[in-house]
């Protein structure tokens, strides 16, 4: 059922004071990042109507540059644009959904073969810090933080991957599917869910000590594997 988000002014970093101008790229990528989000986090669940409008005014732009974010959304396949309805966030078909896992689970195991980056003791330190932060969710279910903290480990393995149009389709791909996982969470075992977020960061941990990015890709394939092979169990029980 198609509903009517509205916006709130909520973490739009409104200050009350002049601000410096800021450039259209950067502009471009605040906002769309925020979006983009949203829409992972289920903030703005499938079939939510985007108003333009409203986005302009939270964000202090002019609907030109939000117009922009909602092309590069569409293209994503994140929203559709419909004559008459607005911008409507997708929904994603269980079929769809197995197909990009699978293909993500080939693109991963490309990590380290396409001018893989050299791990550096920074990114070791942001791994170390999202294990702990993994590991305190373990007994509270927190679906939001959860998604962040995948986000943020999406985030470092973009990081290690030298290929440019390696690393835009994973990161495309991965918004694209991530917050259909999201809605089967509620319904799966919490603490195995977590504990196999924690498994699977603690061996790409023991690989980038290593420096061994081409293990850190084949650890992704497999979790991304067992994701794939959970939820198509939890669909064949119901």
């Amino acid at each position: 059922m198609e509903s009517k988000y509205m916006i709130s002014n909520q973490g739009s970093g409104r200050t009350g004071t002049l601000k410096k101008k800021e450039p259209s790229s950067q502009r471009h990528e605040r906002i769309y990042k925020n979006i983009r989000e949203r829409i992972c986090l289920l903030t703005y669940p499938p079939g939510t109507i985007l108003s333009e409008t409203e986005l302009a005014a939270e964000f202090e732009v002019s609907r030109t540059p939000v117009r922009r974010v909602v092309q590069q959304l569409h293209f994503e396949g994140l929203v559709e644009i419909k004559n008459g309805v607005g911008t409507i966030v997708t929904d994603i078909d269980l079929k769809t959904f197995k197909d990009i896992y699978d293909f993500r689970m080939r693109l991963a195991e490309l990590i380290g073969e396409l001018s893989p980056a050299q791990v550096t003791d920074a990114q070791i330190e942001t791994m170390e810090q999202l294990l702990a932060r993994a590991k305190a969710i373990r007994n509270s279910p927190d679906i939001a933080n959860y998604a962040r903290i995948n986000n943020d480990l999406l985030e470092l393995l973009l990081d290690l991957i030298g290929s440019g149009p390696l690393r835009e389709t994973s990161e495309r791909l991965y918004y694209r599917v991530a917050r259909i996982w999201y809605t089967f969470l509620p319904d799966l075992d919490w603490s195995k869910s977590v504990a196999a977020v924690e498994a699977e960061m603690t061996e790409i941990l023991e690989a980038m000590r290593r420096n061994d990015v081409r293990a850190v890709g084949k650890v992704r394939s497999r979790y991304l594997h067992d994701i794939l092979t959970r939820v198509s169990e939890y669909i064949g029980g119901n």
